[in-house]
């Protein structure tokens, strides 16, 4: 709740705002590490809790997206033994092997002398993994075999495995990327949480105002002496 009080005469001069530069400091401090302004203000032990959660999460983001750029790296090079161009589209003229399976990507390619050679990007790789009309260029691909209703092959599922687990460490990195930055923004909030963010006075009354950023109904407040 937010209260104003007017001087009573009108002649007197407007309330000076003056900023607490001790909490501000101690705000800026924790946002830029978390749990400085804590200890700095003597919390300690919140302050170590707050340095704890940042190594937590600078270490949970490291690991995963390490684990995640090796596995990238680990299905790219299974894709590249497993998979061929030329024997998905062995004529060369946009007709594939797949037979009547639906095109509905595309696969660009560039020419490398007189031979037509895909482009190894992004695309590439999720499209050799999610759609079926390039399950044909699978080595191991057999048009009557069990998994064939379902347009895969055991190397197409093995490859689809290990594309998924480096796509979900990699979303793991970026979950603990995101906590990383709320763990800075929760630390600086807390640093001035309860304490006085600014002050005014005049010659006939003085007062401050709280900032409280955990409470959405008494967020704000001011206190007014006479």
């Amino acid at each position: 709740m937010l209260s104003v009080v007017f001087a009573n005469d009108p002649q007197e001069a407007p309330a000076k705002l003056k900023v607490d530069k001790h909490t501000l400091i101690n705000f800026v401090k924790s946002l830029i590490i978390p749990g400085w302004g804590q200890w700095e203000n003597g919390n300690k032990i919140r302050g170590i809790l707050y340095v704890t959660a940042e190594v937590a999460g600078i270490y949970g983001y490291q690991s995963n997206y390490s684990a995640g750029h090796d596995k990238e790296l680990e299905f790219k090079v299974y894709g590249d033994e497993h998979w061929s161009y030329d024997r998905w589209s062995p004529l060369n003229t946009g007709e594939t092997a797949c037979g009547g399976n639906l095109r509905t990507h595309q696969m660009p390619t560039y020419l490398d002398g007189n031979t037509e050679r895909p482009i190894k990007d992004h695309h590439f790789y999720e499209n050799i993994s999610k759609y079926p009309e390039f399950v044909c260029g699978w080595d191991d691909w057999d048009a009557h075999g069990d998994l064939a209703e379902a347009d895969l092959s055991p190397h197409k599922v093995t490859y689809v495995d290990m594309r998924t687990r480096s796509n979900e460490l990699f979303r793991n990195a970026q979950l603990a990327g995101t906590l990383i930055m709320v763990n800075h923004l929760i630390s600086a909030f807390d640093a001035a949480l309860g304490t006085d963010l600014t002050s005014f006075e005049t010659s006939s009354y003085s007062g401050k105002l709280y900032i409280n950023p955990l409470n959405v109904a008494r967020g704000i407040s001011m206190e007014v002496t006479f």
